[in-house]
């Protein structure tokens, strides 16, 4: 194999790290701080043994080396898009009730580790923020056989992805019911992730993680939501092209506000309405301090002693 020459592939790691975020982490893992050759030229030997350290597993730098360390980093940490393993088949949102949990599992190893360090801890926590969520516990939304949840792309960029539940991995906790199918299910996911990406795309440990996907998608199959769910659906199928659910609008179901929210006789319009959205926000908020009570807690005072 051909190698390349010191000069020039420092040249590469910068014109890798001034393309991809991530190798550019890499690259300050371990010790390349991406200023250019000319500006710190007795930085450069040294740089160049800590970037080959990250190549112990067999690769060796030629021509595809720097690409194939993005990719072995990529592929070590878990980031990007995995397959769908919803079977394919027609959304419905009026199926038979089902019963919803959150379930969290450890982000293990050295994804995790990894993951603690570069997703924003320091960053986006201001002195007046202590204690946050660890970031290496993630959080999904399961219904039936399969596992709904934000992952990152290799850009950090927030995604949708299922996958199949294995109750031996997951610690779960029953907060709701839905009356959608795995493929509604599915779809919704995606409309949630779109959403939150017209926001802000990039992974946030306080605003744009797993919990709050969570939380949204929760909120969105809830039983007695399907009216509303039908409008922010077709507004995200405007949008997108995507998505196709038979009975989006659908005047034979069952389980419409009126049905879930107990009203009385001389309840008025203001009323009912306030009962409802109390009954919804009562599910969330239940969900919410479920995974507030189960999530671990960093705290940053002591982590500095």
């Amino acid at each position: 194999m051909r190698f390349l020459p010191k000069k020039k592939m420092t040249d590469n790691v910068h014109k890798w790290a001034e393309e991809s975020p991530e190798v550019g982490e890499a690259a300050i893992a371990v010790g390349e701080h991406a200023t250019k050759p000319e500006e710190d030229k007795d930085h450069e030997d040294s740089a160049t043994d800590k970037i080959k350290d990250l190549l112990k597993s067999g690769l060796t730098y030629g021509e595809n080396g720097l690409l194939k360390t993005k990719m072995k980093l990529q592929q070590t940490l878990g980031l990007g898009a995995r397959p769908n393993v919803v079977p394919p088949d027609n959304a419905q949102i009026h199926g038979p009730g089902r019963t919803v949990y959150l379930g969290w599992h450890p982000v293990a190893g050295l994804a995790g580790k990894w993951f603690a360090e570069k997703t924003g801890l320091g960053k986006f926590i201001t002195d007046k923020i202590h204690k946050y969520p660890d970031p290496t516990q993630h959080w999904a939304v399961i219904v039936g056989d399969y596992c709904h949840e934000l992952w990152m792309d290799e850009h950090l960029d927030v995604i949708y992805l299922n996958e199949k539940f294995n109750k031996d991995e997951w610690t779960t906790f029953e907060v709701g019911k839905t009356h959608f199918n795995d493929e509604a299910l599915r779809q919704t996911g995606e409309m949630v992730i779109f959403n939150m990406r017209a926001k802000r795309p990039a992974y946030n440990l306080i605003s744009n993680n797993c919990q709050n996907f969570a939380l949204f998608l929760l909120d969105a199959v809830q039983v007695g939501k399907h009216h509303e769910f039908g409008t922010a659906f077709s507004v995200y199928q405007r949008a997108t092209g995507k998505g196709a659910i038979a009975d989006l609008f659908s005047n034979t179901a069952e389980d419409e506000p009126d049905s879930v929210v107990e009203t009385a006789d001389n309840d008025t319009e203001e009323t009912t309405d306030k009962k409802k959205k109390d009954y919804f926000q009562g599910i969330v908020d239940f969900a919410k301090k479920v995974m507030d009570d189960n999530t671990k807690k960093v705290d940053t005072h002591e982590e500095e002693k």
